[in-house]
């Protein structure tokens, strides 16, 4: 929309015959035709009907060569696909963090390799390219498939609407699953003593030594407070993930005192999933720490964030706790996780659900799934990756207790 309030006659000059697609804050609002193209699309309409003489119209022969010509490039047609994910965030069909996931990805690659090809070279030379592209810059299988998948949508639109025949063949990716693992229990230890002995220090006293990326967080903020030992307590003890952290206002927790005592979260809806969580008892004492300590500082009303409530930009607040987090594990020498992928504070989350798995008695995966907003295909796949039998032998060896038949009633009655 800037560039054409700015300079309308340069972009219908750069556009040629192509249509124009002008967006407004992510969205399409209209699009640009040339005369010529409009007066084919108005005469395209008729074709069924039409005779020879409409036929050999230059306005339609217009039309069917941008389309036999294969003129429109991916550039072109990108800004409709993307209005297409938009309606189904709007349907609540796609998360709205996974379209800017995926605005993300077309700038940081998709756009810059494909944008002014025309859609119909777009073979699996120019794939397999682009995947080549990728692999240099380390990218994974799995990350890869998730950028080819862009590609896929935009070339399925292309299709759809006749500027393709077919759809070309894509390379094959293997894209491995591995789960980044959680942390043992001497690790998570490690971790909170960690975190304890290091309150105060600033990461300008450590920079010299540590080899982490600021990537432009403010190093004025990158301070070790007590803070940092309650969220990876509060985490381990609440099976709530990173994105989580990042919503969570004091409205969302209450404290529960009954037979049992927990935090019952009710947290906004995260991948399909908004019902309460229930936390670990710890949790509860962590929770009156976080509260008296905002408090103290001016914060803790409903509408407050229970971490790092300073922050009104929450994708910054998290970016803050993440680098923190990072630096704490650095300073452990627990970085790399039992599949050789890199940690970070989901794996928290993996700690939650693994400690539950290997410690809680009795506990059945549905009812652990549930409360930890995922499935139980998740569990197995991911949270449970690392577990083996040895860690549980003393419920592999158990034996099912025998029921007490009625000589066994009579002797207890008596």
């Amino acid at each position: 929309m800037s560039e054409l309030t700015r300079n309308p006659s340069k972009v219908k000059h750069d556009a040629g015959m192509n249509p124009v697609a002008v967006i407004s804050r992510n969205t399409t609002a209209f699009y640009l035709l040339d005369p010529q193209v409009y007066e084919a699309l108005l005469a395209a309409l008729a074709e069924k009907r039409a005779t020879p003489v409409a036929l050999a119209n230059p306005a339609v022969q217009n039309v069917e060569k941008l389309i036999n010509d294969n003129s429109m490039t991916f550039g072109n047609l990108l800004p409709k696909m993307l209005h297409n994910e938009q309606s189904r965030v709007n349907r609540g069909e796609l998360a709205e963090k996974a379209l800017r996931i995926t605005h993300y990805r077309i700038e940081k690659f998709v756009l810059p390799f494909f944008k002014d090809m025309q859609i119909g070279n777009i073979q699996i030379d120019s794939l397999q390219a682009f995947v080549n592209l990728l692999n240099e810059e380390k990218l994974g299988g799995v990350s890869i498939g998730q950028y080819l998948v862009i590609v896929r949508k935009v070339l399925k639109y292309a299709h759809s609407m006749r500027f393709i025949d077919a759809l070309p063949q894509f390379p094959t990716v293997e894209a491995k699953r591995t789960s980044r693992g959680g942390f043992t229990l001497p690790e998570y230890h490690q971790l909170l003593k960690m975190s304890w002995r290091m309150r105060g220090v600033s990461f300008k006293q450590r920079a010299h030594y540590i080899n982490l990326r600021t990537e432009g967080i403010d190093e004025d903020y990158l301070v070790i407070t007590s803070e940092m030992r309650w969220l990876i307590g509060f985490m381990v003890n609440s099976f709530v993930r990173p994105s989580d952290l990042r919503l969570m206002q004091h409205k969302h927790v209450e404290i529960v005192e009954r037979e049992n005592t927990y935090l019952r979260l009710s947290l906004p809806e995260t991948k399909k999933h908004d019902k309460p969580i229930v936390t670990m008892r710890c949790a509860v004492g962590i929770y009156r720490r976080l509260q008296r300590d905002a408090k103290a500082r001016g914060f803790g009303s409903p509408d407050d964030y229970v971490f790092l409530p300073q922050f009104t930009n929450r994708v910054y607040a998290l970016r803050v706790m993440g680098f923190l987090f990072n630096w704490l594990m650095e300073e452990v020498d627990i970085k790399q996780g039992p599949h050789g992928i890199g940690r970070s504070l989901y794996s928290l989350r993996h700690t939650a659900i693994t400690f539950r798995l290997l410690y809680g008695e009795g506990i059945d995966v549905l009812t652990l799934a549930r409360n930890a907003r995922t499935s139980v295909e998740m569990i197995e796949r991911h949270y449970a990756s690392t577990l083996n039998g040895e860690m549980n032998v003393d419920l592999i060896q158990s034996k099912r207790r025998r029921k007490p038949g009625k000589k066994d009633q009579l002797k207890l009655a008596l």
